[in-house]
């Protein structure tokens, strides 16, 4: 009885030491300013900052977070006004307004879509819209 939870004590002992010192994923952080349609923005900005996060990335699937990639993202959303989630370049965006009754203010996260890597890519931008017009 003795021997076996010596063994055991021994194989925990070892265990415990491999998992404190497993490696995280490498994780890289890349920050896009993208030009948008002048007028569609609130207080005459025509830039939107785009914060990317990159998990196990690979290279093969570098064109995800490469700055055409996300600026076609970007603008895709912000152009056409979007206040609802969209698909584009891959990711599935989905804003979350700001809960005021105009809702001006949609805080997008888009997420990559079915890639067969494990390399995650997450962006988060901003959209200050122009405050709808009383029609």
């Amino acid at each position: 009885m003795f021997r076996k939870t010596a063994i055991v004590a021994a194989l925990a002992a070892l265990a415990i030491p491999a998992t404190a010192n497993a490696a995280t994923p490498p994780i890289q952080s890349h920050t896009y300013h993208v030009s948008v349609k002048p007028g569609t923005l609130a207080n005459g900005q025509d830039t939107v900052t785009a914060n990317v996060k990159v998990t196990n990335p690979e290279n093969s699937v570098r064109r995800f977070w490469s700055r055409s990639t996300i600026q076609s993202m970007v603008r895709e959303g912000i152009d056409n006004g979007y206040e609802m989630p969209y698909m584009s370049q891959g990711f599935r965006c989905t804003p979350v307004l700001d809960g005021s009754m105009n809702a001006s203010t949609a805080h997008f996260t888009c997420k990559l879509q079915g890639a067969d890597v494990p390399t995650g890519v997450t962006v988060t931008f901003t959209a200050p819209y122009l405050p709808p017009t009383a029609g």
